[in-house]
């Protein structure tokens, strides 16, 4: 029986994208065309590497880069971490990784991520053994604690690798596409990708830096709930980074996306799936100086809420009315949105907290505005009432000051 916070958190994810992308038409010419045309694009080699020398590649990543920009974020806890280790203690056959080489004998890691990063802790004795099932002995021991023998064997194993060859890619261009498309289809753990891993793969690059960088600003973790950025991510996250779900499944990410891709409705697509797929496109090459102002213009958006709702920001009410439960994301992108419309204006809306708090809470407690903001629809129409909605309390508030 799920609990009322899982319930909450449930809400939350299916609040942010349930459209699914419309495929192309083709005759059957097209699909046989498309068929020779991909034969023999992919150059593989297979390799088995000892535990000793994947120690030496992960910790150089000149060598190996364990996590290039479009890799998933770590999901493992120590449970399955120990379990991959006991399966090294037993000899057990564990699938291989998925090498991309970027150069000449310099690798990243396209499926695996989780196997390297497990390895690399354990002997550097990050975590202690856990759940062990045919040895229980060793459970709660690192690998320091470890008999010496135990020790050697473990050094004695390792892992398959295949190896996808820079003579795959006969431009850069290819090369891209090569690797991104092989990472969407590798399902680690039978966990299939969701839409933003998809776009953090697919449209790797400036942009989707920039997004990843907003989603571990102070500013986002403190609006969303998330343990504040660490020192060594993505490398190396704490069990509770990984264990929370906004940051695990790259949530976080695109609820920073929809506020670009939302920040011009005219620009709406079909759907939201579209209409994020599209601003991933559209921004994928612009400038420094556009990155640095969307940059500035977002974390500025953000402040001004915090400043204004405080605890309160993008929360429900409660039975007793008070804005105190779970985060809604459709509520999040009127808000935003809305704070943006203002422009200069903006910046006096803390000013006005309590009036703002007191209406947002008469809005979202007056059953026909409350499923006007917090709907879980996603049409242009959708979207375009719940800001307009948060608009108008804004300008309320605003009255007279600075001309209004």
């Amino acid at each position: 029986m799920a609990t009322g916070n899982e319930f909450d958190e449930e809400r939350l994810f299916d609040e942010l994208e349930g459209d699914e992308s419309v495929p192309t038409e083709m005759t059957e010419t097209d699909i046989v065309r498309k068929y020779d045309e991909g034969q023999a694009r992919i150059v593989i080699q297979r390799n088995d590497f000892l535990i000793p020398n994947i120690l030496q590649m992960v910790e150089d990543k000149d060598i190996l880069d364990i996590s290039p920009s479009y890799q998933r974020r770590q999901r493992w806890d120590n449970k399955k971490r120990s379990h991959l280790v006991e399966s090294l203690l037993m000899n057990i056959p564990i699938p291989p990784i998925f090498l991309y080489e970027r150069d000449l004998a310099k690798y990243e890691v396209m499926d695996g991520q989780q196997r390297l990063s497990t390895i690399r802790a354990f002997f550097k004795n990050e975590f202690a053994l856990t759940d062990l099932r045919k040895w229980q002995e060793l459970n709660g021991r690192r690998y320091s604690d470890l008999p010496s023998r135990i020790q050697a064997g473990l050094h004695r194993r390792g892992l398959a690798a295949v190896i996808i060859l820079t003579e795959s890619g006969q431009t850069a261009e290819e090369a891209l596409e090569i690797r991104q498309h092989v990472f969407e289809r590798l399902n680690t753990g039978g966990e299939k990708l969701n839409p933003q891993e998809v776009r953090n793969c697919i449209y790797a690059g400036p942009f989707n830096d920039m997004i990843v960088e907003l989603s571990r600003s102070d500013l986002f973790t403190k609006a969303w709930g998330i343990p504040p950025r660490e020192p060594d991510e993505p490398r190396k996250v704490s069990r509770e980074l990984a264990s929370n779900r906004l940051y695990a499944t790259m949530a976080d990410c695109q609820i920073v996306l929809r506020d670009f891709a939302l920040s011009d409705l005219t620009k709406f697509h079909s759907n939201l799936k579209l209409t994020l797929d599209h601003c991933m496109i559209r921004m994928q090459n612009i400038s420094q100086e556009d990155r640095d102002r969307l940059r500035s213009a977002y974390l500025n958006t953000l402040d001004i809420a915090i400043r204004t709702y405080g605890d309160s920001l993008f929360r429900l009410p409660n039975k007793a009315g008070a804005l105190k439960r779970q985060r809604s994301v459709p509520l999040s992108d009127a808000v935003l949105l809305a704070i943006r419309k203002l422009d200069h204006k903006a910046s006096m809306l803390p000013k006005h907290a309590e009036a703002i708090l007191r209406k947002t809470k008469d809005l979202l407690t007056d059953e026909k505005t409350n499923k006007i903001l917090t709907s879980r629809g996603n049409t242009r129409r959708e979207f375009e009432d719940r800001v307009n909605l948060m608009t108008d309390v804004y300008h309320s508030v605003l009255g007279g000051e600075d001309g209004q």
